[in-house]
């Protein structure tokens, strides 16, 4: 029987493993993000579980679109 590994964080899945846990909008803002320092919050990183299945979309793409201003991204 193979052994099956554990899943990462979505984020994670994203940036480092090229996965696709989110909408692609939401996607793309991620990737924006990742690109300043410390841009990606402790409470984004939490919130991306909700978006992972498909709750809270409306909520994090707010969030997101914010950071992303905020950022300059």
């Amino acid at each position: 029987m193979p052994i099956e590994k554990s899943k990462e964080h979505p984020i994670r899945e994203l940036l480092l493993h090229g996965k696709h846990p989110f909408p692609s909008d939401m996607e793309a803002m991620l990737l924006r993000l990742n690109m300043k320092p410390n841009a990606i919050t402790a409470e984004i990183a939490m919130d991306a579980y909700d978006w992972e299945r498909g709750e809270q979309l409306e909520r994090g793409r707010k969030k997101l679109k914010a950071l992303c201003a905020q950022n300059g991204v």
